[in-house]
């Protein structure tokens, strides 16, 4: 079996990318993490990879899981566990509850923005992430002299984990915003 992640030598685009939901852990052995973030906040614990221009995060309370997923629609991901699978294209949304004791709402969209907007974000964004949070530059991926980035800040609750991911892709001119909420019921 393949890893899904991208290798260095290749570039993601934004709009091979794709966002799954499991109801379960994934094992860290599928996927290529670059840096990475272990929570454990009263009453539950979670881990943040960044895999690429993409990543897992992964929220647990008593025997409940779920798992935020960011890969390329490619992956050779498992089914088992699968609650969602759509792909990045506008706006969404999506809420769901698990067992008694998790809820967990989601809005991701797609940017795609004319040459000096899309400058100006990069950035600002880049700026961010070399001050708080995970981020990680992909400079082997460097296009239109700006570097693809994946930049994860979280923000952990005694009974909530707030998380605001930003994949950019010069190339694309494109930016990848997911922001989930975690909280315990």
């Amino acid at each position: 079996m393949r890893s899904w992640t991208v290798s260095a030598k290749a570039k993601l685009k934004a709009s091979s990318l794709r966002f799954f939901l499991y109801s379960r852990s994934l094992h860290p052995e599928l996927f290529d993490i670059y840096q990475k973030a272990h929570v454990v906040q009263g009453d539950y614990e979670a881990r943040i990879w960044i895999t690429g221009c993409t990543h897992v995060i992964s929220f647990a309370v008593d025997k409940q899981v779920l798992t935020e997923v960011i890969a390329d629609a490619e992956a050779m991901l498992p089914q088992r566990g699968l609650v969602l699978n759509l792909p990045f294209r506008g706006e969404k949304r999506h809420q769901t509850d698990r067992g008694p004791h998790l809820r967990y709402l989601t809005n991701f969209q797609v940017e795609s923005m004319s040459p000096m907007v899309y400058n100006r974000t990069h950035h600002e964004l880049a700026r961010l992430g070399a001050n708080r949070g995970l981020f990680v530059p992909f400079p082997t991926w460097r296009s239109r002299s700006l570097t693809p980035f994946a930049y994860v800040d979280y923000q952990a609750k005694v009974d909530q984990l707030h998380v605001l991911a930003f994949h950019a892709f010069p190339q694309d001119l494109t930016i990848i915003k997911t922001q989930s909420i975690f909280e315990l019921r």
